[in-house]
């Protein structure tokens, strides 16, 4: 026996298990090449979708930043009106109080100098009062002096009329007796 009767046999079924094998391995390899070509392809869509989405996540982070800029200054900006506008108001409050304070002493100095006008008028009236009632009872007492003045001349003017009227009568009577 020949040792190339015994292993061929074996070789030539060793060699078609190995073929078979080979084949197998050749399969599973293609197999394996396009699971690893499906894979990498899947991976390198999401590394394109990971790049997009991450440019996407930096345009939206840049806008976050741009709006946040944006609202600080906006915020910055009513801050300063809103500062400006309570100053404005202190100023325009104090404005109102220095008004509403010179208001209040000019009416207290309008009231007093009501009050003294007031007194001064009731003043001045008493003594045009005072002044008409004096010159009312000095009218009064001339008047009674001129009544009793003109009664006193009627009297006088009546008695010598009389008188006159009784020398006229005498002196007639003593021309006539004549």
């Amino acid at each position: 026996m020949d040792y190339k009767t015994r292993l061929d046999p074996v070789l030539s079924s060793s060699h078609d298990e190995v073929k078979r094998s080979s084949m197998e391995n050749l399969e599973t390899l293609m197999s394996l090449q396009q699971l690893s070509r499906d894979i990498a392809a899947k991976i390198d869509a999401k590394r394109n979708r990971i790049a997009i989405l991450q440019s996407r996540i930096d345009e939206v982070e840049n806008q976050l930043i741009t709006i946040k800029n944006e609202t600080q200054d906006y915020t910055s900006r009513c801050l300063m009106e809103a500062s400006q506008l309570i100053n404005k108001f202190e100023v325009e409050s104090r404005k109102v109080e220095l008004v509403e304070k010179e208001a209040h002493q000019f009416v207290q100095s309008s009231k007093a100098k009501l009050q003294e006008t007031t007194t001064q008028c009731e003043e001045e009236v008493q003594l045009c009062a005072h002044e008409l009632f004096a010159l009312i009872d000095s009218v009064s007492k001339y008047k009674e002096f001129t009544a009793c003045k003109l009664s006193e001349i009627s009297n006088a003017i009546s008695e010598t009329a009389a008188a006159i009227a009784q020398v006229h009568k005498d002196a007639l009577t003593s021309y006539l007796a004549i």
